[in-house]
């Protein structure tokens, strides 16, 4: 009933939680819920500075741009438009900022400075955060190295001109050593993330590869071994569940009269119509050569009688590419108690070997009582 499988290394099927990015929402929500926050601080920091003093031309006049900016970016993002666009902008705004913050440092009297240059800082901090987030670790870590050396240097540069040193002002100096232990720990973080992110990639294609049969996609006889195992621990609690074993019939004629490659497309087309039509709690694996295992929890022997023809007619109903008709004959089991996986997978094997023995294009059912041939 079976023949060794050719395997042909295709790659294996993406779950359907995998089809998407699924990061994206996630990402915009926190998006919106930042701008939120942070349009709510550039208001209120600035009513504060228009009422009480003391007079501050970045806080003044730059910050109702960053507010248009929030605003502008949180009408983008609800709207459902383009994260990547959205992210650009706010991170050039930010980098543009923190110029002007440093330009005001460099010309504000030295009791000014210290404050706008330690505001920057903090707003470098964020915008190494937003770079980690748009590019690589190592890309972000450019950046960041960029835009603090130029906070550092440009306070320092105007301070100097006015004849002052770090030895004047040891308050610049600890803001300046915090900012940048706060960068360098920021770039461990991504760093180790990107690390983890590949290292758990390649662990889970691994996986998925060890578990999918190469030629069809779908779940590999040791990817059904733990199916089943999961299926009779629920079984022993009193859940009815069932074995379908299905096999393509003459199939060895298949590869003799059209050959090997017309026969991987039969199975790779059957593998196809046979997960269109089961459930999602459903599995639906290759058992081996042209044989196909179906578990269904939940399912009595009568219910799962019935997905059987559903398959068997299904497998029927249309001609195959390249090879015209095929039909498959299917055996049935339900899960008894004490059971393990070999004997209630070899009740449905002993079905299917009756369904075969009866003429091929049928449905038996395994187990006591014994059943007699459904279909024809």
């Amino acid at each position: 009933m079976s023949r060794p499988d050719r395997r042909r290394f295709a790659p294996p099927a993406r779950p359907a939680a995998a089809q998407g990015p699924v990061a994206e929402p996630l990402r915009r929500r926190l998006y919106l819920a930042a701008l939120s926050a942070g349009s709510a601080v550039l208001v209120l920091v600035w009513l504060l500075t228009w009422q009480r003093g003391p007079y501050d031309p970045y806080v003044l006049y730059v910050h109702p741009l960053l507010l248009l900016m929030c605003v502008w970016a949180a009408a983008w993002l609800w709207q459902g438009r383009s994260l990547v666009v959205a992210e650009r902008v706010v991170f050039i705004c930010n980098v543009l900022a923190v110029g002007a913050q440093m330009g005001l440092a460099l010309i504000a009297p030295e009791a000014d400075a210290l404050g706008l240059a330690s505001a920057a800082y903090w707003m470098l901090v964020a915008l190494s955060i937003l770079s980690y987030l748009l590019l690589s670790a190592r890309g972000a870590l450019w950046v960041s190295l960029a835009l603090y050396a130029l906070c550092v240097v440009l306070p320092w540069a105007g301070l100097a001109l006015r004849g002052r040193g770090p030895g004047d002002l040891p308050e610049l100096v600890r803001v300046q050593l915090t900012c940048g232990a706060i960068l360098v720990l920021l770039y461990g973080l991504a760093w180790y993330r990107e690390r983890f992110l590949l290292e758990r990639g390649e662990r889970l294609t691994l996986e998925a590869l060890a578990n999918t049969d190469a030629l069809t996609g779908l779940p590999n006889r040791r990817a059904l071994y733990g199916a089943v195992e999961g299926v009779l621990r629920d079984a022993a609690q009193d859940h009815p569940a069932c074995l379908i074993l299905l096999d393509l019939d003459h199939f060895k004629g298949i590869n003799d009269r059209y050959g090997h490659n017309a026969g991987d497309a039969v199975l790779i087309q059957a593998a196809q119509r046979l997960r269109g039509h089961l459930r999602s709690t459903d599995t639906v694996g290759r058992w081996g050569g042209e044989e196909y295992l179906i578990v269904l929890p939940g399912a009595d022997a009568a219910g799962a009688t019935q997905v059987a023809e559903r398959l068997r007619r299904e497998i029927g109903s249309l001609p195959f590419a390249e090879v015209g008709p095929v039909t498959a004959s299917l055996g049935v089991a339900e899960a008894q108690p004490g059971d393990d996986l070999d004997r209630w997978v070899a009740r449905a094997d002993a079905a299917l070997y009756r369904a075969k023995a009866g003429g091929r294009n049928r449905v038996c059912v395994g187990g006591p009582p014994p059943a007699g041939v459904v279909g024809a």
